[in-house]
């Protein structure tokens, strides 16, 4: 203040410089952090949105007792059916995407036979993998099949984009994982990577997000090949290769994955991807 009473020269030019910086910050809105997305390391592209809360007791909709009554009632297929194999991991059955059994596959690391059991295995050689006929236990028994390697606990399969860490099934030694934004991602899905659907809280049947294989990409043909169970519980397209083909497009801002059949043209009531998640190369 005595500064500028004794040269009003230096106040104007201070007042003129304070404008012009208050007006650089107010613009800038690339400065602005973004409350509805997350930033994780090695993530490709941006828009990540942030990690859904669990789904409390009020939100779910079925009880345990229910969700396994769904497992026998207005099946797509019967529960259990093999429905195709990629790789030579075979996908079955979920009924309907409803149902829920409390069964549970482990892998037998020395036979590389999967076992079903009511409860926990106490065999040491045996690896969890997951709830049976989910889609989540397909995407962890082709990784630990293909590649000897597995992914964390989670509770809902769209959780998986947000992991940041592997690990080595026979040697238990982590990895980083590396993941990329669907519609902003300068890096292409490949053959192995897992495919990540978003949550929808609104839409019973996606409430818990879905996770496919990656098994084939044709970027020329702009399709992408998945491997996976409890999507729609039909028999695969190529019973021996892959449960269907999507549609993949590079745009301007990076790579597109649409939850679209190569025959169809409205996604508005199929799954929102949100991005592909795979081990980092110097595992």
């Amino acid at each position: 203040m005595q500064v500028i009473q004794k040269n009003s020269l230096t106040f104007l030019l201070i007042l003129i410089l304070s404008i012009n910086c208050v007006s650089c910050t107010e613009n800038n809105s690339d400065k602005k952090p973004n409350n509805n997305q997350t930033s994780i390391p090695h993530t490709d592209g941006k828009g990540l949105p942030v990690k859904l809360p669990p789904l409390s007791e009020s939100e779910k909709p079925h009880s345990s007792a229910e969700k396994l009554s769904f497992c026998s009632q207005e099946c797509v297929t019967p529960f259990g059916q093999l429905l195709g194999e990629a790789d030579g991991v075979k996908a079955y059955s979920n009924c309907q995407s409803t149902c829920v059994k409390p069964e549970y596959s482990f892998l037998n690391l020395k036979t590389k036979e999967s076992s079903i059991h009511s409860s926990s295995s106490f065999n040491e050689d045996h690896h969890y993998i997951g709830v049976v006929h989910q889609c989540v236990e397909y995407a962890r028994k082709w990784w630990m099949l293909q590649h000897g390697i597995t992914f964390g606990s989670i509770d809902s399969a769209f959780e998986i984009i947000y992991l940041t860490h592997g690990k080595d099934i026979y040697t238990n030694k982590e990895f980083s994982l590396g993941r990329s934004v669907n519609g902003s991602a300068k890096r292409a899905p490949k053959r192995g990577d897992l495919l990540i659907y978003s949550a929808n809280r609104k839409d019973i049947n996606w409430q818990h997000g879905h996770v496919a294989v990656v098994v084939n990409v044709d970027l020329d043909s702009g399709t992408l090949a998945v491997a996976e169970e409890n999507y729609n519980n039909r028999p695969w397209d190529d019973p021996k290769k892959y449960s269907r083909k999507i549609k993949i497009s590079k745009t301007k801002n990076g790579y597109q994955v649409d939850d679209l059949d190569i025959h169809q043209q409205d996604p508005t009531k199929l799954g929102k991807i949100s991005g592909w998640i795979y081990p980092l190369s110097n595992r």
